[in-house]
């Protein structure tokens, strides 16, 4: 299988929302088979709780979901779970009535969905665990926060330490900009403060932890941050929002900054206009300089069709567990993934 996309997004990210029953795939008639049932009656179906709607990224893979399952015969839906375990519980408690085939839930807090996830199963309904790890599950697709935010990390290091080679060790200043809300971005964070650990010529100056993970947020965050310590040279964050918030502040009309030389901002998660700005780096036209997230969307996509048509046909044994990988894309490798999607020229090994 492909890389499975996290998203935890990072990060940080709506149309075609509909509250309550979600956004329903249309079922289409077919011609009856030789026991005499059409290919409608056969079909399977599926809905997915999202994490929330809160950006491009979510949206795309909420959007290529039903595309993705719809082609392959599914009826699928899927409901906005807002960031919010309330929200996410009404959505799946939606499901389990409707009686789906297959449950998909992207949990804000995993612990607040134990009951629904029981009563789905005792309905017989196959539950996939995606991203967020349910205390039961047919499937579990995941990725490991700390590592991709280490990858992150390495990703920032790699840059300063070509950048700065001849600049005194722990001595070029780095800040974290974090939101701690949810369980992946407290694991990032973390991770990403380490930053002296991967880098020999970074200085660790300060986190700021942000409410929300929006470019909003990241803007007026830059706004105080950069009042306080105008010494920053980079900036590093879990979520594409808050990173493109950042880079909004410097490349604003009104930045106090014009030279983006010696600057970089590094992410978790993201899509095409952030690698968009990333491309814009290489001539120091920005400073938004390289994410890694765990695949693209329609990869991602892909995977959640055939683990979930595994678990159906009974391929895959219950409590599967699919791992994802890890894309870098930076100035190396920003044209290979705008034009296919994808990185497979630069893996994980390479920052080792």
């Amino acid at each position: 299988m492909k890389k499975l996309v996290s998203m935890v997004l990072v990060v940080c990210m709506v149309a075609c929302m509909v509250m309550g029953c979600g956004n329903k795939a249309a079922s289409s008639s077919a011609e009856g088979s030789a026991a005499g049932t059409s290919a409608s009656d056969e079909k399977k179906s599926i809905g997915f709780v999202t994490f929330g709607l809160g950006g491009d990224f979510f949206q795309a893979l909420a959007d290529t979901f039903v595309s993705k399952f719809e082609e392959a015969g599914w009826d699928a839906q899927y409901e906005d779970g807002q960031f919010d375990p309330t929200k996410q519980i009404e959505a799946a408690e939606n499901y389990i009535a409707m009686d789906v085939d297959v449950l998909v839930i992207w949990a804000v807090a995993p612990e607040a969905m134990d009951t629904v996830v029981q009563d789905a199963m005792a309905k017989g309904i196959k539950v996939i665990s995606f991203v967020a790890e349910l205390s039961d599950y047919d499937a579990l697709m995941v990725s490991d926060d700390a590592d991709l935010a280490d990858c992150g990390a390495k990703l920032a290091a790699q840059w300063i330490d070509e950048k700065f080679a001849d600049e005194d060790d722990h001595s070029v200043p780095v800040a974290v900009l974090s939101c701690r809300t949810a369980e992946t971005g407290v694991v990032q964070a973390d991770e990403l403060i380490k930053i002296e650990e991967f880098s020999k010529k970074a200085k660790f100056v300060t986190e700021v932890e942000c409410a929300d993970e929006n470019m909003a947020t990241g803007q007026t965050a830059m706004e105080n941050l950069y009042t306080e310590h105008p010494e920053l040279k980079v900036f590093l964050s879990a979520h594409s929002g808050l990173a493109t918030g950042v880079n909004n502040f410097f490349t604003s009309a009104s930045s106090p900054v014009t030279d983006f030389a010696d600057m970089g901002i590094f992410t978790v998660n993201g899509d095409a206009s952030t690698a968009e700005i990333i491309k814009s780096s290489i001539d120091d036209e920005a400073p938004l300089r390289g994410m890694v997230l765990t695949g693209s969307v329609d990869d991602t996509a892909q995977e959640m069709l055939d683990v979930c048509t595994g678990v159906m046909d009974g391929s895959l044994e219950k409590g599967y567990v699919q791992k994802a990988g890890t894309m870098f894309v930076f100035a190396d490798t920003v044209d290979e993934y705008l034009e296919s999607g994808t990185v497979t020229s630069v893996t994980a090994e390479d920052f080792e």
